[in-house]
């Protein structure tokens, strides 16, 4: 296993010493290798180093204080108009001229994009937004470990206002339009990063025998 997953610990603590740029594009970059549904790669990662720029997007968050005092963060914003049929089908194109598979485009489409199941993803908003959580959320795991191996700490900040929650439709908007979010996307989690100001426990885990399982 890697150390870095054996060893993981959610850090929330920071020390003063800056996170420099070079450390926050190896962590977006991780953000950027990860994998996703038929390559369609549904995010935008903002890196958010200014103070006043974290206390504006803190404000969105229940917690915050944890955005306001941390060195840097990094947004998730999912981008919802990755599901889009010509998306799609550049991405897959990407994808198979990359692994040598030559395919036309009408057969992509009737085996990726046309049948029932895609069509029905397709139809749902609720299924595109839970797709584009589900997505994006293996995108913090490569961040939060990339993090980790630069030598930082890091936490997945996810209670936020936004559009699963819609308390205050008005401030989030103001915060989506302060940082240049379109209608079509949404703030998923912020990931706080910085240098440890102390040594963070390993959080105890379930046992094996209640999650892992062989049939």
């Amino acid at each position: 296993m890697l150390k870095e997953i054996a060893q993981w610990k959610s850090v929330r603590k920071f020390s003063s010493e800056p996170v420099t740029k070079d450390q926050l594009l190896s962590i977006m970059q991780a953000g950027r290798r990860s994998p996703s549904w038929k390559n369609i790669q549904p995010w935008r990662f903002i890196a958010v180093t200014d103070e006043k720029d974290r206390t504006k997007l803190a404000e969105a968050f229940s917690m915050g204080v944890l955005i306001k005092k941390a060195p840097a963060v990094i947004m998730c914003v999912g981008t919802l108009e990755a599901w889009v049929k010509d998306h799609q089908l550049a991405r897959l194109k990407e994808l198979f001229g990359a692994t040598g598979v030559n395919m036309a485009d009408e057969d992509i489409k009737k085996m990726y994009l046309d049948h029932e199941l895609a069509q029905s993803l397709a139809g749902k908003p609720a299924s595109i937004m839970a797709r584009t959580f589900e997505n994006i959320g293996i995108a913090y795991a490569f961040m939060i470990l990339e993090a980790m191996h630069q030598g930082l700490g890091a936490c997945i900040v996810g209670e936020l206002d936004n559009e699963l929650v819609a308390v205050n439709d008005q401030k989030y908007a103001e915060i989506k339009s302060y940082f240049n979010i379109s209608e079509t996307e949404v703030i998923t989690a912020a990931i706080i990063v910085g240098h440890p100001a102390k040594e963070t426990p390993i959080i105890p885990r379930k046992p094996e025998k209640d999650v892992i399982f062989f049939k």
